[in-house]
C-alpha cells in the first residue's frame, strides 16, 4: 500500500506530457483559481484533511489522480478529504502558512523560498520516472538558430513560475554568471504557471524559448518523438531533488506518523 502513491505520483508525470503532443493545440497562460471547499463538520464529523495542489505540475486532466492520492491519505487518517487547487507555488505556499490546508506538494524551488518560515515541514520526496532528482532545460525550436542562452538577449522567454526552479531559478543563475538577470536581459517573458504550457508556447512559436522541467519535457518526447527533431535544448541545470511532500506543523504528531509512513 505505501507504493500506491508513489505510483499514482508516476502516472500524473506521464499524463503531463499528453497535452504536448498537438503543436497546434491551444495553451492557456493564465489558471484561475479553484474554489476551495470550506473546512466545516457537521453531525460530529472528524475535520477533512486538506491536500493542496498546483496547476504548474497538475493540468486539469490529472486532478482524478490526485483526487486519488487525497482520498488515500483520507483513508490511512480516518479523515474525509478534500483537495484544494491553486495556480502558483507561491499561492500554495502561503496556503500552508495560513493554515488553509494540511497537506501539500511543492516544488523544490518554492521549498527552497519557504523552508525558513513556519507552518510547515517537509517529509518526503517524490519519485518520478523512478529516480528523485530532475533537471531544468532551456528548450529552443531547433530552426532558430539560438545555440546557447547568449543568444537570448531581447528575446521572449516562457517561465513556469517565479519560484520554480527548473524555470525561473535556474535560469537566473544561468544568467547571474555574466552579471544579467531575467528582467534586464531577455526582450519580454511571461508566467504560463505549467511546464506543460511553457512546453507548448515554444513549441508554437509564441515565444523564443521555455525553462522546463526535465520530466514534463522528456515525458512529452517519448509521446511525441518527433519534439527531438523539433526542439533543441540549449542549457540545462544542476540536479535537484524532486518536489516535496510538506505538511502542516500544526498536525497531530501521530497523524504526522501516519502521513509519513504512507510515503
Amino acid at each position: 500500500m505505501i507504493r500506491t502513491l508513489r505510483i499514482l505520483l508516476i502516472i500524473l508525470l506521464t499524463l503531463l506530457a499528453s497535452g504536448c503532443q498537438n503543436k497546434n493545440s491551444n495553451y492557456q497562460i493564465v489558471f484561475s483559481e479553484s474554489d476551495v471547499t470550506p473546512v466545516t463538520s457537521q453531525n460530529s464529523e472528524p475535520f477533512p484533511i486538506r491536500v493542496a495542489i498546483s496547476s504548474v505540475l497538475s493540468p486539469s486532466d490529472t486532478v482524478m489522480y490526485y483526487r486519488k492520492i487525497a482520498d488515500y491519505l483520507g483513508e490511512k487518517l480516518n479523515r474525509p478529504a478534500i483537495l484544494i487547487q491553486r495556480k502558483s507555488y507561491h499561492e500554495l505556499s502561503m496556503l500552508m502558512m495560513n493554515g488553509g490546508a494540511d497537506i501539500a506538494l511543492l516544488s523544490s524551488g518554492a521549498y527552497l523560498t519557504y523552508k525558513q518560515v513556519e507552518g510547515f515541514e517537509a517529509i518526503a520526496m517524490q519519485e518520478r520516472m523512478g529516480v528523485p532528482y530532475y533537471y531544468g532545460y532551456l528548450v529552443v525550436n531547433r530552426d532558430s538558430n539560438i545555440i546557447d542562452i547568449n543568444n537570448l538577449r531581447g528575446k521572449s522567454v516562457a517561465i513556469t513560475d517565479p519560484t520554480s526552479y527548473s524555470s525561473y531559478i535556474f535560469v537566473s543563475e544561468k544568467l547571474a554568471d555574466f552579471g544579467e538577470t531575467p528582467e534586464h536581459f531577455f526582450g519580454s517573458y511571461v508566467y504560463t504557471y505549467n511546464h506543460e504550457n511553457s512546453l507548448k508556447a515554444v513549441i508554437d512559436r509564441v515565444v523564443d524559448a521555455a525553462a522546463v522541467n526535465s520530466l514534463v519535457y522528456e515525458q512529452a518526447k517519448l509521446k511525441n518523438p518527433e519534439l527531438a527533431d523539433t526542439l533543441q535544448i540549449i542549457a540545462k541545470s544542476e540536479p535537484t531533488g524532486t518536489s516535496p511532500v510538506v505538511i502542516s506543523s500544526s498536525l497531530p504528531n501521530e497523524e504526522k506518523k501516519i502521513i509519513r509512513e504512507s510515503f
